[in-house]
């Protein structure tokens, strides 16, 4: 986000974010034993499917939390600190995502603009005052985490499609499943799988 007054540092290469989503795309169908997103329609087993949609999106889940924090700090760091241009394209992010993750660390509400024309010094002198962290090799860390962030997130995102279409097939027939019954089969909370089925059955226009 360049802006009047500032001077920026280098930009950072981005990573083959889109060679990334194909290798979390076939990552997410071997785990769920579909070769293709096109075999969900002659899956024969949702009851199958749902569990290991779960753990996927568990796993993806846990990425996020080991990495995604560590991902933020860089990509602070290196904007407030460094004022390095074009980082949401180093990150993968579309550019709204981007200033969501510096306000939240600057003010504590991902929803609340940043000031602008600010200059170098003022840039760095609000991190300051926010308590944003410096982080030494913030270039390198952006590079290592923001990939697996991006993949888990892709992964994640699947997996709750695939989640909420084996949830709609098991309520409908031949299964009739109860939204009690599901919950109970895949190891969650029955809100969760209400919710999935209710954007299930939006998708499929029911």
């Amino acid at each position: 986000m360049p802006k009047a007054g500032i001077k920026y540092g280098p930009r950072i290469p981005a990573p083959d974010y889109a060679k990334i989503g194909e290798q979390a795309e076939r990552q997410v169908l071997k785990e769920l034993g579909l070769e293709r997103a096109e075999d969900l329609v002659t899956m024969a087993r949702p009851d199958k499917l749902l569990v290991k949609a779960w753990d996927c999106l568990q796993q993806a889940d846990a990425e996020l939390a080991a990495y995604l924090s560590d991902r933020n700090k860089a990509l602070a760091h290196l904007w407030f600190y460094e004022q390095r241009i074009g980082l949401a394209k180093t990150a993968g992010l579309q550019i709204i995502t981007y200033r969501q993750v510096l306000s939240q660390l600057l003010y504590g509400d991902k929803k609340r603009p940043q000031p602008a024309n600010l200059t170098n010094e003022e840039l760095v002198q609000a991190a300051e005052a926010a308590g944003v962290e410096r982080v030494e090799g913030a270039e390198e860390q952006l590079l290592a985490t923001a990939p697996i962030v991006y993949a888990a997130r892709m992964r994640r995102d699947m997996a709750v499609r695939y989640m909420q279409e084996a949830v709609f097939a098991l309520s409908e027939e031949p299964y009739g499943w109860s939204p009690d019954r599901i919950a109970e089969h895949a190891g969650v909370h029955r809100d969760l799988i209400y919710k999935h089925r209710r954007t299930a059955r939006q998708r499929h226009g029911v």
